[in-house]
């Protein structure tokens, strides 16, 4: 066996986790970010329909039927807007893009290693050390990186196994 075979495998097996890792949160964001979008314009329809209603509403007060939907539109409204301020997606988004972009790193960073070392550029220590420092860093992201679905790590999956990124299918190999 080729002396270090484990340690450049094991730098391999790091890319992959990364870049599934990277895929996986910035899918999230997209789920979130989307979530955030669609009821920001539920929102935005309910307040315009809300605020029309209310006037005809009170320029026809004595029918029932447009005081109940008045009030139904109200309700929805205050729900959404209550909701989007206690799910936070805008910031749920934000802390899933900066989780992708620190996977995206050191996904990078292992790649240059692999490539320093085929080059004879890094002795198997050197690479060994980086790797140990690398992967300290994956277990300081995993301490805080916010919860994924179990669809974002599919997707991101079935993301880079249908080439929606342009990995080889040597890049993909483990």
């Amino acid at each position: 066996m080729e002396k270090g075979i484990n340690t450049i495998e094991e730098l391999n097996k790091f890319r992959i986790d990364c870049m599934y890792g990277k895929k996986k949160h910035y899918n999230a964001r997209d789920r979130v970010a989307t979530y955030n979008r669609n009821m920001g314009i539920a929102i935005v329809v309910l307040t315009a329909i809300m605020g029309t209603s209310v006037y005809f509403a009170l320029s026809k007060s004595d029918i029932l039927l447009a005081q109940i939907i008045v009030g139904i539109f109200i309700l929805l409204n205050a729900i959404l807007v209550a909701l989007q301020t206690y799910l936070k997606f805008e910031k749920q988004a934000l802390r899933h893009k900066v989780t992708a972009d620190r996977y995206l790193c050191l996904m990078k960073e292992a790649q240059r290693l692999l490539a320093y070392y085929k080059d004879g550029n890094k002795t198997l220590d050197e690479v060994q050390k980086e790797l140990e420092k690398i992967c300290q860093e994956v277990n300081d992201i995993q301490k805080d990186e916010p919860e994924t679905s179990q669809g974002d790590y599919q997707k991101a999956r079935d993301g880079v196994k249908d080439g929606e990124e342009v990995y080889s299918e040597k890049d993909k190999q483990v």
